[in-house]
This record gives structure tokens, C-alpha cells and sequence, in this order.
């Protein structure tokens, strides 16, 4: 009977970069665009501003179309 083959991550490695070094560049970009993807999607989305959201609540469109507003009023008249 025959030993399954215990894959290191070593040899994972080996085997991945002898497969890449075939591929072309168009290739390469879309397999690399492909794993990054695919970690995001893993990953998940990271919070931006660590904040209680039970506290503070996201402001609603009218309040930030107020604030745009009134942004660019101020910085129109300088």
C-alpha cells in the first residue's frame, strides 16, 4: 500500500511557481487580480473608523448633501 504524499507548504510553493512560470503576462494578471479577489472576499470588509454604531449613527443623505453644500458655499468664497 502506497503513502498518500504529505504536500509541505514548500512543495505547494514549488509546484505554484513551476505552473506560473508557464503563463504568459495577461496570464499572470488575471490569476494575480483573481487571488486578490478572492483574499478580499475571504478577508471580509475592514471597519474604516473603529466607533460605537449603537452611539453614532451614519448621517443620511440629506445631511451629507447639507454638509457638501455648505462646504463648497465656504470654499467658493475664498
Amino acid at each position: 500500500m502506497e503513502m498518500p504524499e504529505i504536500l509541505t507548504k514548500q512543495k505547494a510553493i514549488d509546484e505554484i511557481v513551476r505552473e506560473v512560470k508557464k503563463l504568459d503576462k495577461m496570464e499572470l494578471q488575471i490569476l494575480l487580480t483573481r487571488l486578490r479577489v478572492r483574499k478580499m472576499q475571504k478577508d471580509g470588509v475592514k471597519l474604516i473608523a473603529n466607533y460605537d454604531s449603537r452611539k453614532i449613527k451614519a448621517p443620511t443623505m440629506a445631511q451629507i448633501d447639507k454638509w457638501k453644500h455648505e462646504s463648497r458655499k465656504l470654499h467658493a468664497n475664498r
